[in-house]
């Protein structure tokens, strides 16, 4: 019997190798100054182009999904969406295609939210990435009429690549304002004053670059950026990593936990008393009572209740596996049926004690047993996308069991069929 515990699986690099030279230095220790490669532009350009943006308005996409900005500032949704118009309720708050034109032409930028939830390219790109990482993704595609700029200098609380997909633009990235923002610190409340703004118009960045198909950029966390499209229309789709997991977002985590209504903790439950800030000394004092409290109760948290409901939240913030309900309803599966094991809709696999291997999705698990599990495990070590079969299963596990065992990995997602 296999000994119990994770099987460990080398982390095969076939996202992240799409967007830097060195993988696997970069997942160990990600820079934290700007960088800039040119990859292979084949690889990334499919990722988002005009026509797929274009298909992706055609088919009607709900105005949530989409912002525009024009001149620096939301456009409102009522202005390219159907709200207002005679059509069924259901689609008002749709994205109206020949608005969204309008605005193009007049210098507006279209940015698609979440990509990575309905656009296959770029939802199978990013389940990969987050896969080998280690961390959820989140992308956003940007579409912006030649000569124009998007948004000016700003920052995100979080690493960014920026792939350039279609045309070219011109970035300027400039030192933070704040270093390390955490969540709450946006460029809305943290952006630079109209004063700061001028200074950097009239001195050079720190980094000014032209990207190109295939080129990609990394910004890392709070540096400011702003970019120009040439002299064409530019597209370049935004990746970043979410929820930015930071050691005050766990200090959070830790300190939510005194809401548990156990006894021990529900003096935090306690009113303060009415009118407490009009007598600073007493004000004071409470303060130092609660902190007080606060390190006495910190000890008898269960931490690794805390670990595992934390992970749970991190895993539910990954994409989906890829399924098709419909098709896998009605798909015929047989023995000759080939699949390939996709490793990025697994968070790992364990060997129980008995033997039989856990496969860990999101918030779920599947469970094989015997000859199917060291068979369906073999290949989560490889990682390598070789298609297989029921056929090629041990014949002690049987041929109804075998398809049985590929049916359900197909409707979980955890397999997909080969051309």
């Amino acid at each position: 019997m296999t000994a119990p515990g994770t099987v460990e699986t080398p982390v095969q690099f076939r996202a992240l190798a799409r967007l830097v030279p060195s993988p696997k230095e970069f997942a160990s220790a990600p820079p934290d100054r700007p960088a800039v490669w040119s990859m292979p532009a084949a690889p990334l350009t499919g990722l988002l182009d005009l026509d797929g943006i274009d298909r992706i308005l055609r088919d009607g996409l709900p105005a949530d999904r989409v912002r525009v900005v024009r001149r620096g500032e939301n456009v409102p949704e009522s202005e390219y969406t159907w709200g207002g118009r005679p059509i069924e309720r259901p689609f008002s708050g749709d994205v109206r295609p020949g608005a969204l034109s309008a605005l193009l032409e007049e210098g507006s930028t279209v940015v698609l939210d979440a990509l990575h939830r309905y656009w296959r390219p770029v939802g199978d790109f990013g389940r990969r990435l987050a896969h080998e990482v280690g961390l959820p993704v989140f992308a956003t595609g940007f579409l912006t009429p030649p000569g124009r700029t998007g948004f000016p200098f700003h920052h995100d609380e979080r690493g960014n690549f920026l792939i350039q997909t279609v045309g070219s633009k011109v970035w300027r990235v400039r030192e933070p304002l704040l270093a390390d923002p955490l969540t709450h610190e946006t460029s809305a409340t943290h952006s630079p004053t109209a004063e700061q703004l001028a200074r950097f118009e009239r001195e050079p960045a720190t980094l000014e670059t032209r990207l190109r198909p295939g080129d990609v950029l990394w910004i890392p966390r709070g540096w400011l950026h702003s970019g120009t499209a040439t002299e064409e229309p530019s597209v370049h789709v935004t990746v970043g990593f979410v929820p930015m997991l930071t050691r005050y977002w766990l200090a959070g985590e830790l300190v939510r936990l005194l809401a548990s209504p156990d006894e021990e903790f529900t003096g935090f439950r306690r009113e303060l008393p009415w009118g407490l800030h009009r007598e600073p000394d007493r004000l004071a004092a409470t303060v130092s009572e609660v902190l007080g409290e606060l390190l006495a109760a910190l000890p008898r948290l269960d931490a690794r209740g805390l670990a595992e409901e934390v992970a749970l939240s991190v895993r539910r913030s990954y994409p989906e596996p890829d399924r098709s309900p419909a098709a896998a309803l009605g798909a015929r599966v047989d023995e000759a049926t080939r699949v390939v094991l996709v490793n990025e809709s697994l968070f790992d696999a364990e060997r129980l004690p008995d033997g039989r291997l856990r496969l860990r999705l999101s918030d779920t698990a599947l469970t094989l047993g015997g000859p199917a599990a060291d068979f369906v495990a073999e290949r989560w070590e490889r990682d390598d996308e070789q298609p297989w079969c029921a056929g090629d299963m041990p014949s002690a596990v049987g041929g109804a069991a075998a398809v049985s065992v590929v049916r359900t990995l197909l409707r979980a997602g955890v397999v997909r069929r080969s051309p």
